[in-house]
C-alpha cells in the first residue's frame, strides 16, 4: 500500500513540476474549425471499472460523464484517461465520474487527457446536483505535463467529479418546465439534435413582435454561461414592475440547450457530428444551427416584427463581451454601448471587459447581425467565477438592458 508520506511526495512532485514552465496553449480555433461538415467522432463507451484488490469501483454511467478509461497504479492512486469526441479540438477537456468504495478511504486520481491539457478546476457531489470545488489543498494541476492530481475521500456512497457541475438535458428540461409556470412565459420544442434530442424554445412576452433573440450551450463545457443565461432569463419572466413593462413591449425567443448530444455525452466542444457549432452560422452545414436559423428568421413573417438585440451564452477563462467595431451600424444604433454602460452603473466595481470585432468569423453574433442588423453579443462567463457572482452580474445585465430597450423608441 502506497503510504500517506509518499502520496503527499508525490502531490509535491507535481506541483514543483508544474511551476517549472508553461506549455504552449492549444489554438482556440484549432485546424478545421471552420469546415463544419460532417466529422467522424468516438463515443465513449458507458461503463463501469472496478478494482476488487482495492475495493473501488469507477462508472460513467449518466448524462454528462466523460471518462474514457481508467489503470490502477496500486491500490490508493489511480490513472483516469479523458479522451475528446475527435480532434484537433478547442482545449476545454471536459471530464465527469463517478466512484465509491466498499469502505471509507482516501484515494489519489490522476487525470490524464490525449489532445489537451487540463483546464477545470474539479467539482464534487454526493448527490449529482449539489456541487462545491475540490478543496485547492487537495488539488494538484501540473502545467508542465497538462495533467491534474486528485486526493478524494470516498466511501459506500457515491462521490460524483466533474469539471463543472452537471446541468445536462434532463436539468434543463425541468428547468424549462418550470420557467413556462411563469406568467407570459410559453415552452415549446423547436426541433431535435442529430440524435433526435429535443431542442427547447421559450418564449417570453405577451406577442408583441419586437424580439429579443437568445441562444447558449453551444459547446457543451460551458456550464457558468448556462447559469448566467438562467439568472437572465428568470430576470426578464420576473414579476417586478420593469420585468411586466419589458414583457409588454418586447418578446424574448431563446433557445436555452443548442447542443444536447455534446452535453449529454460529454463531449469537449462538438455535437454529435463532431462539428463546433459556433463556427457554422454561415454554412449552416448542421442541423442544430440550421434549426435556429429557420426558427429566428421565420420570426419576420409576423406582421409589423423588428429585431432589437441578440445574445449568446458561452464561458471561457474569465468574464468577456464580444461586441461588434464602432464601424459596424446596427439597428437601433448604440444598443450595445448602451446596454453595457447601464450595467457598468448597476455594477461599479464590475471589471467590465469588452474585446470588439468584425464579420469574418462564422459566429452566431455575427450571423444575427448579417440576418437582422441588429446589435449582437456573445456574453462569456468565467469558468471559476463565484456562482453566486455570476448570477449577480446576469440579473444585473438583464434589468440593464430591459432599462435599455424600453428607452428605446
Amino acid at each position: 500500500m502506497i503510504t500517506r508520506l509518499f502520496a503527499f511526495l508525490l502531490a509535491g512532485l507535481f506541483v514543483l513540476g508544474g511551476c517549472s514552465r508553461v506549455p504552449e496553449p492549444l489554438s482556440y480555433d484549432p485546424p478545421g474549425s471552420t469546415d463544419t461538415r460532417d466529422k467522424p467522432i468516438q463515443l465513449q463507451e458507458r461503463r463501469t471499472w472496478s478494482f476488487p484488490e482495492a475495493g473501488v469501483l469507477f462508472h460513467n454511467r449518466f448524462e454528462g460523464a466523460r471518462l474514457n478509461e481508467v489503470h490502477a497504479i496500486n491500490d490508493t492512486l489511480f490513472e483516469a484517461l479523458i479522451l475528446p469526441e475527435n480532434a484537433p479540438i478547442n482545449n476545454s477537456p471536459w471530464y465527469a465520474f463517478a466512484l465509491y468504495a466498499s469502505t471509507p478511504r482516501t484515494v489519489w486520481v490522476r487525470l490524464m487527457y490525449r489532445h489537451g491539457t487540463h483546464r477545470y478546476h474539479p467539482k464534487l457531489s454526493m448527490d449529482g446536483e449539489t456541487w462545491h470545488p475540490l478543496d485547492p489543498a487537495r488539488y494538484f494541476p501540473d502545467t508542465t505535463t497538462g495533467t491534474a492530481l486528485l486526493q478524494l475521500d470516498v466511501g459506500p456512497d457515491t462521490l460524483w467529479v466533474a469539471a463543472q457541475e452537471l446541468i445536462t438535458s434532463s436539468d434543463f428540461r425541468a428547468w424549462t418546465r418550470k420557467m413556462a409556470q411563469k406568467p407570459g412565459v410559453a415552452l415549446s420544442v423547436a426541433g431535435s439534435s442529430m440524435q433526435g434530442r429535443p431542442i427547447y424554445q421559450l418564449t417570453i412576452g405577451e406577442g408583441q413582435p419586437h424580439y429579443v433573440l437568445v441562444i447558449s450551450r453551444q459547446h457543451p463545457p460551458e456550464v457558468t454561461g448556462s447559469l448566467a443565461l438562467m439568472a437572465f432569463l428568470e430576470t426578464l419572466a420576473g414579476d417586478s414592475e420593469q420585468a411586466r413593462a419589458f414583457r409588454k413591449r418586447f418578446t424574448v425567443v431563446a433557445l436555452p440547450l443548442m447542443n444536447p448530444d455534446g452535453v449529454d455525452e460529454g463531449h469537449w466542444r462538438h455535437n454529435a457530428h463532431g462539428v463546433d457549432l459556433n463556427r457554422d452560422w454561415y454554412a449552416f452545414h448542421q442541423p442544430e444551427t440550421r434549426l435556429a436559423r429557420d426558427l429566428f428568421s421565420g420570426l419576420k413573417k409576423q406582421p409589423h416584427a423588428r429585431f432589437f438585440f441578440a445574445l449568446d451564452f458561452h464561458s471561457t477563462q474569465q468574464d468577456v463581451f464580444y461586441t461588434f467595431n464602432e464601424d459596424i451600424v446596427t439597428q437601433p444604433p448604440g444598443l450595445t454601448a448602451q446596454w453595457l454602460a447601464a450595467l457598468q452603473k448597476k455594477l461599479p466595481d464590475y471589471p467590465l471587459h469588452e474585446e470588439p470585432g468584425g464579420l469574418a468569423s462564422p459566429v452566431s453574433k455575427n450571423w444575427f447581425y448579417k440576418a437582422f442588423g441588429i446589435s449582437a453579443v456573445t456574453y462569456e462567463v468565467g469558468d471559476e467565477d463565484d456562482r453566486e457572482h455570476i448570477q449577480r452580474v446576469a440579473t444585473a445585465a438583464a434589468e440593464a438592458l430591459m432599462d435599455v430597450l424600453l428607452r428605446t423608441p
